[in-house]
């Protein structure tokens, strides 16, 4: 890889995935991807603004390869909508490339929930804010127009809770129930289990 600001990126991605953003130093990413400290503050300025830099990369690709209602367009009713969402979702978590498991992306993800550093507001506002928006509305219509504002986000809440349950607790899940969790169908069954199940405690919801 001949390009140095890929290099960097790379390198970073190692680096803070292994270290978090607070222990890790410009001096280790630049010793791995082999470039001196100039070359790192031409292309990205300070370790904040990389640091954001690769997590923002990293959302978007898989915003992207995973788009909310999975190219199906959003115009169906909510419950099928909610199923759209909750796939895309599991698919982000769970699928090769995803953001739980223990590849250095997946690492820094979890590193970034587990001790946040100073852009999680911005990714909060500029990428995850916009994809809970969605299932917020679908809440709100699936409740129905009396429905109050913290009854909706708890409910949204809970089907986002399941959905992490799998991807940040899987080396509990899969000891006590075996399975291959970034398998196609296994992300399928879960997505179709997830929605079922809410839908039904929705609507039992009093």
């Amino acid at each position: 890889m001949s390009d140095p600001r890929k290099r960097i990126l790379s390198a970073a991605v190692q680096v803070f995935g292994r270290k978090g953003f607070k222990a890790a130093t410009v001096r280790e990413i630049c010793h791995a991807a082999r470039v001196n400290l100039a070359a790192l503050n031409y292309y990205f300025g300070n370790k904040q603004a990389l640091y954001r830099t690769v997590v923002t990369d990293l959302l978007e690709n898989v915003f992207e390869r995973y788009p909310v209602d999975m190219g199906m367009g959003s115009d169906g009713p909510p419950e099928e909508r909610l199923k759209l969402f909750i796939r895309a979702m599991l698919h982000r978590l769970l699928a090769p490339g995803g953001l739980s498991g223990y590849g250095s992306e997946s690492r820094l993800l979890a590193r970034e929930l587990a001790d946040p550093s100073p852009v999680l507001d911005t990714l909060v506002q500029d990428h995850i804010r916009p994809q809970a928006a969605v299932l917020v509305d679908i809440m709100a219509e699936l409740l129905g127009p009396d429905a109050a504002q913290d009854r909706i986000m708890r409910c949204a809440f809970s089907i986002m809770g399941q959905c992490f349950y799998y991807g940040y607790a899987w080396p509990i899940a899969t000891r006590l129930f075996p399975m291959d969790l970034g398998a196609p169908d296994t992300i399928e069954a879960l997505a179709d289990h997830i929605a079922a199940f809410s839908l039904n405690g929705l609507r039992a919801y009093p």
